[in-house]
Order: C-alpha cells, then structure tokens, then sequence
C-alpha cells in the first residue's frame, strides 16, 4: 500500500511540473505581445541580427511602414514594405537598428479582421545586440569589424539617406586553411578568411551586419572560403559566392537558396552575374582539368 501512494505522488508532481514548464498553448498564445499585432522576433533566419519580425498576430496586414528612430544626430531610416514581404515574413521586416542598443521602432500599416480593416500606427522599443563575429587572433585586429570609424566629409543632402555595404574579410586563422585539395591537387581551397560583410550609414554607424556561423564553417572545407561577389538582385535579394558555394539571401537573413559547385568546377572567384532569364554566370575553375603532358589538375582562376 506504502509503494502505490508513493507512486501515485511522483506521478503528480511529474505533472504538475509539466504544467509549470508549460505544454501546448491551444489557441492562447503564452508569450510577450507588446503591440497591437504579433511577437517581435529578433534576429529571425540567425543570420542578420539587426534585423527583426514584428509578427501579424493572425491578422491580415498590408500598406505598412517602418521607421527606425536615429539616434541623437544620426541617420533616419525609414521604407514602405511591399504587401508580398510582410507575407513572406509573416508579419512586419525591421532592418536598420543600432547595435548594443534599445532602439525605437515605428510602424504603421492597416489591420483586416472579421471584415473590418484599421489603420494603426504604433512604437516598439527592440533591443539589438552587441555585434560579435569570429576573431582572427592577430594584433592588427582591433575590433570585431574595424578599430574604429570617422566621418571625415559629411554626407550632402542629396546623399545624407545612403547606405553603404561593405565586403571585407579578416586575415587567416588558425581554425582554416589546414587543408588542400587531392585527386587531383591544385585549385584554392586554402583561401579561407572568415567575412567581414556590413551595412554603414553616411553617420558611421553599422545597421547591419552578416553573421555567418549558420551558414559559414572554416573546419568544413566544403562550407568555407572566401566571400566575395555580392551583387544585388532586381528583387531586392543579395547573391554571392565563397569557396564552394554559390547563394541567395534577402536582406532580413532569409535564405533563398545556397548550393554547391557543380561536381565540374571548384573554388568560385570574385564574380557572379546574373542573367535576364535568371540564370547565373559564375567564375569558377574547373575541377580536373586534363593537361597536355597527361597529368590532372585543379585549376586556378586568377
């Protein structure tokens, strides 16, 4: 009788701790709703974290705006949102906030429910992280994207509201280069330098940055290189190349497509185009080349 109570007890606090960790929510939503739609999601696809969703909440949401309040003396930066991005998204793409910052945040859109549509405007107050990237371990690196930055010529009316990517790479480290390729020899595959790739303001400030780690690995040779080529899309998206890949991202971080090199070809370089029926030219070497005195190589774009 003792060992039946005794079960019966472990078994009610089983789960009535079940219950405070919290199960499935039903149709009640249990986490923070701070405006009048959905959650705000920082950092949605881990890639971009100066980015976030204010999500819809269920609603239908449409004619949205999104401003970015600069801080004192900075840079505004303020655009409308095309109906197809907040579907995409599933609610309202924030791009543009300050680092290490509790940035505020204005949105306005209409709201459609039950056959009634309003227009809302609204403030959320969204704290974005610190920026952290992989150190190079070398005494020239002073900062995880430069030492420090100086406007040294103000940006003029006509361009005081530009923004400005930037493509750059830390030196080699410890963690890459430690293979080559075999069977055949040859290519680059030891061109390793983890990416530097940002987005500065006329002010100097970063407002937004790439964060690689989901799809960048200087242990995997075949997820590693150098990222180079950026071009952006007629729709908005960037592509680019590094290594052994060639690949598609829209500015929150979403992933279009990112795939490997043609089993023929190694080792992109510098450049990727896009063609008009959507197609892309790419600069690769070619991946065992048959060469005069009979011997097979990989070759080298140079």
């Amino acid at each position: 009788m003792r060992k039946t109570l005794c079960s019966v007890a472990l078994a009610s606090a089983l789960c009535t701790a079940a219950f405070a960790i919290g199960g499935p929510s039903g149709a009640k939503l249990d986490y923070a709703i701070t405006g009048a739609i959905g959650e705000v999601v920082v950092n949605p696809y881990d890639t971009a974290p100066l980015t976030a969703v204010i999500k819809n909440g269920g609603y239908t949401l449409s004619n949205a705006k999104v401003t970015i309040v600069p801080k004192q003396g900075g840079q505004v930066i303020s655009y409308k949102v095309a109906d197809k991005h907040l579907r995409t998204h599933g609610g309202i793409p924030v791009f543009g906030m300050y680092a290490d910052y509790q940035n505020t945040v204005e949105v306005e859109y209409d709201k459609s429910y039950k056959g009634k549509t309003e227009h809302i405007k609204e403030s959320y107050k969204i704290y974005a992280p610190a920026i952290y990237l992989e150190s190079a371990g070398t005494p020239n690196q002073k900062g995880a994207l430069f030492d420090k930055i100086e406007v040294t010529k103000p940006a003029s009316a006509k361009f005081a509201n530009r923004l400005y990517y930037v493509n750059n790479f830390v030196n080699k480290t410890g963690k890459g280069t430690k293979v080559v390729w075999n069977n055949p020899a040859g290519g680059a595959i030891e061109w390793n330098y983890s990416p530097n790739n940002f987005i500065l303001d006329t002010k100097g400030e970063v407002r937004w940055y790439l964060e690689p780690s989901k799809i960048y690995d200087l242990k995997q040779p075949f997820h590693a290189g150098v990222m180079m080529g950026f071009k952006q899309n007629d729709d908005g998206a960037m592509t680019w190349g590094y290594g052994q890949r060639y690949a598609k991202y829209d500015i929150m971080g979403r992933e279009i497509f990112n795939r490997e090199l043609p089993a023929s070809y190694n080792d992109f370089s510098h450049s990727m185009d896009v063609a008009q029926n959507g197609h892309y030219f790419l600069r690769v070497a070619n991946a065992d080349y048959k060469r005069a005195d009979g011997k097979n190589v990989r070759t080298v774009w140079t």
